[in-house]
């Protein structure tokens, strides 16, 4: 009898059609332990339920596939499907609470090629699968493995590039912040991420700096600011356990400045708006968190006067500001 979890990947895979021609060519992206099924004996035993050759160079379509230990036992594995474009397809997560791979890698198996063809559920006649003058290779007991042995992969070669990132998930960020140039000391304060995915990826953040303070001879100027961010990140690489964006942003920061001198003492709302370079690095901790590393540089291109005389003489801040952010990343389903 099939197993519960495999059925319900059955039932749900048929009711999607693969994206691909029958003749498109595939490609395997994969990354799993080395006790595990890998790349190339998981393609051959996916052809074997096939029953022909789907995997090659130069694909059409993409499956980026990650196989890892879950918590606090078990596998758990995600597939996602990826057009020649690097459009998101859709994605599947598989689990299981077996401590051996096999059972994941049995529904690994019916999950992919369901993928590729969503007539893999039917039953093939022995034929299909060898030449009568051949010996046909017993069928595996129920609940038995696929063997990778059992079929032969075509003779197009199956491309093994090094392990995909966790495609299709947008992050969202939450770090403390420091940053120079809006006062003569260091900026503290925190910063909100959210960094979407697909085939175009963007940023949104806001960054709070509770208060800073500049020290004149003449006076003292004090500021709370709170900065949106919005961004485009042409860059984004890495594999199964980190991943690094680089991007480019614009933010426009609301300040409240508190000038208080010898023949001023007043409070008001000024703004500012900068551009630059943003770079974010995410080293994974868990399935759904990592670690967020983030730091960049940006340009005053409007820097409003300052109401005491300054050594920047009379303009709100420097003209380059840099940034660092440290804190926790969190991935969405």
């Amino acid at each position: 009898m099939t197993p519960p979890l495999a059925l319900a990947a059955v039932l749900s895979l048929l009711s999607t059609a693969s994206p691909a021609s029958p003749s498109a060519r595939w490609g395997l992206h994969w990354n799993a332990p080395s006790e595990c099924i890998q790349a190339a004996p998981l393609a051959r035993a996916v052809e074997a339920r096939l029953g022909r050759s789907v995997f090659g160079a130069l694909p059409d379509v993409l499956i980026h596939g990650v196989l890892e230990p879950a918590s606090p036992s078990g596998w758990s594995a995600r597939l996602t499907l990826v057009d020649g474009r690097g459009t998101v397809l859709g994605s599947r997560d598989i689990d299981s609470s077996t401590p051996a791979c096999a059972d994941i890698e049995r529904r690994l198996v019916l999950v992919l090629a369901l993928m590729i063809d969503p007539e893999a559920a039917r039953p093939r006649e022995p034929a299909e699968v060898a030449p009568p003058s051949e010996e046909v290779p017993a069928s595996p007991e129920e609940g038995e493995a696929p063997r990778p042995e059992v079929a032969e992969v075509g003779d197009a070669p199956i491309e093994q590039p090094r392990a995909a990132p966790w495609p299709g998930r947008s992050t969202v960020s939450v770090s403390a912040l420091t940053t120079t140039g809006f006062s003569e000391r260091l900026a503290w304060g925190v910063n909100l991420g959210w960094r979407g995915a697909g085939s175009v990826t963007w940023f949104v953040g806001l960054s709070v700096l509770p208060w800073t303070t500049s020290e004149f001879e003449d006076g003292r100027l004090g500021l709370a600011v709170v900065g949106p961010e919005l961004g485009l990140c042409p860059l984004v690489t890495g594999d199964s356990g980190w991943d690094v964006a680089v991007c480019a942003t614009a933010a426009f920061s609301v300040m409240l400045a508190d000038s208080q001198g010898p023949s001023v003492n007043e409070a008001e709302v000024l703004m500012r708006g900068d551009v630059g370079p943003r770079v974010q690095l995410e080293l994974r901790l868990g399935r759904a968190t990592a670690l967020h590393v983030g730091g960049g540089a940006a340009w005053g291109w409007l820097r409003p006067e300052l109401p005491l005389p300054s050594a920047w003489e009379g303009r709100l801040g420097a003209p380059l500001r840099v940034f660092v952010e440290l804190g926790l990343s969190f991935r969405g389903p």
